[in-house]
């Protein structure tokens, strides 16, 4: 019976950490796949609206990669008259993250098309009176003072993409997402300015906050340096 516990602990052990040793195996693999010659990709987005973005890509395994991306916000939009958005004046910082996978063999370097996930958080300091509210004088009867707007943003989505090489080292890439945005807007005794001004489906909202979710498709276009 002693025997018989020890094999089978033996054997458990050996479907236990087999695989492990499997996928360490794979992943240095395919980390020793990598082209240190093409590994990483420092980037500019011209097409980001209201702000300067900059994304820096680094190979993780043969056909993997992350990306991070720092932007700085100097406008954003606001609703407008006859369903057209209104820019107005702001500053910001926005972080994204993704991670690309490429569908063919590129011996480590990040060329190709690409699929993955994108997660990104946005704030932003609207300018003063962003409401265009008329001025009011604090000694007048009925007086409400309403606070600046402040914005917070949760962004999730997928990406489908290629990138490409335009010579020895400027790169390019084209690609679209699907996704989905979280604000959380704030402005002391703002009240029903929020709802009327934010773009977005309101799901909660009360005298000084509210919160909206809005569809977010992006088109996306970047050229870079890969190193």
């Amino acid at each position: 019976m002693k025997k018989e516990n020890r094999i089978y602990w033996i054997l458990t052990a050996v479907l236990l950490f087999a695989p492990l040793s499997i996928a360490k195996a794979q992943i240095e693999r395919d980390i020793q796949n990598i082209d240190t010659s093409y590994d990483r990709v420092v980037k500019l987005y011209p097409l980001q609206i209201g702000e300067v973005y900059l994304g820096y890509e680094k190979m993780r395994a043969e056909r993997i990669s992350n990306e991070f991306g720092l932007s700085y916000i100097y406008w954003s939009f606001l609703k407008g008259d006859d369903w057209v958005p209104e820019r107005k004046n702001a500053k910001g910082l926005g972080i994204r993250m993704s991670q690309r996978k490429y569908t063919a063999k590129n011996e480590g370097a990040p060329f190709g098309f690409f699929h993955g996930p994108v997660f990104g958080y946005r704030f932003v300091a609207f300018e003063q009176n962003v409401f265009d509210l008329p001025a009011q004088d604090p000694s007048e009867p009925g007086y409400k003072f309403i606070g600046r707007l402040y914005q917070h943003s949760l962004d999730l989505g997928y990406q489908l993409g290629v990138q490409f090489k335009l010579s020895n080292h400027l790169t390019a890439d084209i690609g679209g997402a699907i996704g989905g945005r979280v604000k959380f807007a704030l402005a002391n005794n703002a009240d029903e300015l929020l709802p009327e001004h934010i773009i977005g489906r309101s799901v909660a909202a009360e005298n000084n906050s509210a919160i909206f979710v809005v569809p977010l498709p992006q088109l996306n276009l970047s050229v870079g340096y890969a190193f």
